[in-house]
């Protein structure tokens, strides 16, 4: 009974001029916040009010949000929670109260609506200096235009965004603090291929103040890709061979780097010679060889053998004749 009591006295809606006020506490010792929903909003997804911050000492109002747009969630003892970032479309808290810049002291982001990337969540964020929340218009723009409210690596000390648009296109942006604001240090930007089975991304990393832009790719993945053959070699390079599932289902030839990045990817026409065991095909003035050990390159100018020191398990090229695909030949 004592602790309904509890709950009703501090957290419980006032009717006061057609509005019901709760009362925020427990994020900050300096500061505390009410929170104001319009009457007839309190029972809408997204409710009409206003978010006040005041000082705890002399309670007096030193930040007011009006908005068309907030959400909030009350825990287990009926208080409205604080400080929840569950990033990137988890839960958002009405208030966060935590170091942005990496002074050693907290800040605060007080949620203004739903105006970031899809109509999620966005922020007003004010930074603590000389013993006040001062409003920062650079920090608020990382809680306007991405998705939803900004990552802290404090680890790190990095500001991390991230936007969408779409299934297939997004963008990862790190940003380091300077003069107490955030300055774009690296963006990538990751999207779909054309031949819908490779992940493109474009990477800005930020040298001398200038942004020095890098593009590679990594094969997608997915349902409609199966693994036929691979090869391992002794630089860690990579080179396997999908079987895509489609329309039509054809073949595609895949040569990584040892980190997964593609050098070449081929789905045009191939030979498998089924007396010599071999998967041949040509790309541009260059014939590549597939064979049990390894790989066959030649040029206009030489010949390259491509040793490989491990081979994919359970499956050989003679495991080609067993297959139908659009892009493969048989002699």
């Amino acid at each position: 009974m004592n602790k309904i009591l509890n709950i009703i006295f501090l957290f419980t809606s006032l009717s006061i001029f057609s509005q019901t006020t709760y009362e925020i506490n427990g994020f900050s010792e300096k500061y505390y916040g009410k929170l104001t929903i319009d009457d007839g909003s309190e029972n809408e997804v997204f409710k009409k009010g206003t978010i006040s911050i005041l000082k705890s000492k002399d309670n007096k109002e030193i930040i007011n949000i009006k908005s068309d747009q907030l959400t909030f969630d009350i825990d287990e003892n009926g208080a409205i929670k604080t400080n929840i970032s569950e990033l990137p479309y988890g839960e958002q808290s009405i208030l966060m109260y935590q170091d942005f810049n990496f002074d050693g002291k907290k800040d605060l982001a007080i949620m203004d609506g739903q105006f970031s990337c899809y109509h999620g969540p966005s922020f007003q964020v004010y930074l603590e200096n000389n013993d006040s929340l001062v409003h920062s218009p650079e920090f608020t723009e990382l809680a306007q235009e991405y998705c939803g409210m900004f990552e802290v690596d404090y680890e790190n000390k990095l500001i991390k965004t991230m936007t969408k648009s779409g299934c297939c296109w997004h963008q990862y942006s790190e940003f380091e603090v300077q003069d107490n604001k955030p300055i774009p240090v690296k963006i990538i930007e990751s999207s779909l291929g054309e031949d819908g089975v490779t992940a493109d991304y474009i990477e800005k990393n930020r040298v001398d103040n200038q942004f020095v832009e890098t593009k590679y790719s990594y094969l997608a993945g997915g349902a409609d890709i199966i693994e036929f053959y691979s090869m391992t070699f002794k630089n860690g390079k990579k080179m396997k061979i999908y079987r895509v599932f489609s329309f039509e289902d054809y073949l595609i030839y895949v040569f990584t780097d040892k980190d997964e990045k593609i050098e070449l990817l081929y789905s045009g026409d191939f030979i498998y010679d089924k007396n010599k065991n071999t998967l041949t095909f040509e790309n541009g003035d260059v014939t590549y060889q597939v064979y049990s050990e390894g790989i066959i390159v030649n040029t206009p100018k030489k010949q390259i053998d491509l040793k490989a020191v491990s081979i994919g398990e359970n499956v050989t090229l003679l495991s080609l004749l067993d297959l139908s695909v659009k892009n493969l030949s048989i002699k």
